[in-house]
Order: structure tokens, then C-alpha cells, then sequence
């Protein structure tokens, strides 16, 4: 592994670590409460209590860490980061480590008692409450099936069409002389890729002037229209553009399709969860703002800016 991605690793777990907790998040109702509570110092706030069970991993002092724990530590962090501290569970059984020396060194400060962290705890409790019930009465009650992304391509197909692609190569020149030169030597019987690589100026001549699969909209007016204006098969003029000379020619070409239900499904599914998820939680606030009677005076929280005086007549 090199070093960057060494570090790398490192820092996204140990951020993982951070963000989730050295345990198990405390339900809502209690994290104030156990928040607040002053921890004696030489502690963590995640010590287990009790007698030890499982294969213990690690020792810090007296306190012993099983692979257990350190297992269900990995199921409570983000799921993005899960297979990262599964293949780098050294890093994560490091990271562990780093956050509870760093927290009892913390808590022997009585850094807990500052009101600037007081703040902060306060805050984090209200974004943990939030989260909380915006899972329960959106992520849980909003659900999008089969039938009703089904219904939505069947009413909608026109937004599932890919447009027409061709596969193109060209040749680039500087001149118009040189232009005319190689669709001379092509017309004679040249082999284009073969030209291409002599001849022109771009990159794509290390693919004997091959461009790939392009779509309307991805290359510049001139060439575009020149382009799509050949059957597969068939070699342009001479097409000028703000890039130079260019002779195209056209190998494949796909017509517009309908791309099937199978194949834009699972996309269609988050796009109409996420539609309605937003549609959820705008309804939500309405009707708290609705039966709370939240009113904004605009005109005090913004007052228009006061006119300019007209200047004096001379």
C-alpha cells in the first residue's frame, strides 16, 4: 500500500470512529442525561462494565476491548466505511484506542464542564432527535415498489430514450491544404487509421484517429453536423472548426432506443423514493407550521432600505 493511501485508510476510519462513536449511539431520550454527566477522570465514556466475555483484542490499562465489541463497533459506524474497517481492522482497533486516550485526557481537563462544549453537546443532541424522527416518518414510511416505478416509465417513456450515437474517427490537420491533401490519398485508396497516425494533430491519432461512441452535443457545431450527416461507412469533406481541419469518418451508427424498464429501474426507483421523501418532509413542515401558527414578520426581520433622496434641482 503506499503511504498516501496508507494514510488515507487511517483517516476515513478513524473519522468513521469519530462521527459513530467509540459505542453504540445513546437513544434520544437519554443523550442529554448521559452527555452531561462528568466522567471521572482516567475513564471513557464507552468503558464497558462487567466482567469480560469474547477474545480480548486490546488493553488500555485496565480496561480490555473483546473482538466482539470491536465487531459490533464496525456495525455501528456508516455503512460506507464498514468494508474499510472490516479489511483494515487493525486501523480501526488503533482508531478506538486513539479516540479514548484522547477522550480521558479530555475529561481530566473537565473539558465536559466548558460552556462552548455544553453548546456543542446541546446541538449535537438536537441534529441526533431530528435525524431520529425524520428516519422514522420519512425513510420508514416512504416506499417506492416495482409497480409504482412501472407505472411512472409506462406514463412517461419519452424521458427514457438515448438519443442517436455514432462511432466516429477523424483526421486533424492544420490547413486546409493538408485537409485536402489526405482525403486526396483517402479517396485513393489510403487506409485511414493509417493516416491518421501520420498525419494528425490530436491525441486520437494514437488510435488511428478513433473517437469512440459520441452523442449530439459533445463535439462542436461544425463537426457534429458534418458527422452525423454519414452513414456508417462513409468518409466526410474537408470540415473546418475553431480546432482546424478535420476529415470524419463514420464506422457505426445506433439510432435513438427506448432503453427498457430493467435497464433504468433501479435508478428510477431512488430518483421517485428521493421525489417523495422530499414530498414528505415539505408536507411535515407545513402542518407543524400550520398547527404551531409559525408567522414571520418580514418587513421587521427585512426592512426595505430607505429610499435615496432625489438630488437638489440646479
Amino acid at each position: 500500500m503506499h503511504r498516501t493511501r496508507y494514510f488515507a485508510v487511517i483517516l476515513a476510519v478513524f473519522a468513521a470512529v469519530v462521527l459513530a462513536g467509540c459505542c453504540a449511539s445513546p437513544k434520544p431520550e437519554t443523550a442529554t442525561t448521559e452527555a452531561a454527566k462528568p466522567q471521572p477522570a482516567g475513564t471513557s465514556a464507552c468503558a464497558p462494565s462487567g466482567a469480560k466475555t469474547g477474545t480480548v483484542v486490546v488493553e488500555i490499562g485496565s480496561e480490555k476491548i473483546t473482538l466482539e465489541e470491536i465487531n459490533g463497533m464496525i456495525k455501528e459506524i456508516p455503512e460506507q466505511y464498514q468494508p474499510m474497517a472490516e479489511e483494515h481492522k487493525d486501523m480501526f482497533a488503533e482508531s478506538v484506542i486513539n479516540q479514548k486516550l484522547l477522550y480521558n485526557e479530555a475529561a481530566k481537563l473537565n473539558l465536559d464542564k466548558d460552556a462552548a462544549v455544553q453548546k456543542q453537546i446541546e446541538e449535537a443532541r438536537k441534529e441526533i432527535i431530528i435525524k431520529e424522527f425524520l428516519r422514522r416518518e420519512i425513510e420508514d414510511k416512504v416506499v417506492v415498489s416495482d409497480e409504482d416505478a412501472k407505472k411512472y416509465y409506462e406514463a412517461n417513456k419519452d424521458k427514457f430514450k438515448e438519443s442517436e450515437k455514432i462511432k466516429v474517427s477523424h483526421i486533424l490537420v492544420e490547413t486546409e491544404a493538408e485537409a485536402n491533401d489526405v482525403l486526396a490519398k483517402l479517396n485513393g485508396g489510403a487506409d485511414f487509421a493509417a493516416l491518421a497516425k501520420e498525419k494528425s494533430t490530436c491525441p486520437s491519432k494514437e488510435k488511428g484517429g478513433e473517437l469512440g461512441l459520441i452523442g449530439k452535443g459533445q463535439t462542436v457545431p461544425e463537426f457534429e453536423n458534418a458527422a452525423f450527416a454519414l452513414q456508417a461507412g462513409q468518409v466526410s469533406g474537408v470540415v473546418k472548426s475553431q480546432f482546424g481541419y478535420h476529415i470524419i469518418k463514420v464506422t457505426e451508427k445506433q439510432p435513438e432506443k427506448l432503453l427498457s424498464f430493467d435497464d433504468v429501474k433501479d435508478q428510477l426507483k431512488q430518483m421517485l423514493l428521493a421525489d417523495k421523501q422530499k414530498e414528505r418532509f415539505e408536507q411535515i413542515l407545513k402542518d407543524l407550521k400550520d398547527k404551531n401558527k409559525v408567522i414571520i414578520h418580514k418587513d421587521l426581520l427585512m426592512p426595505p432600505a430607505p429610499k435615496a433622496e432625489a438630488a437638489p434641482a440646479k
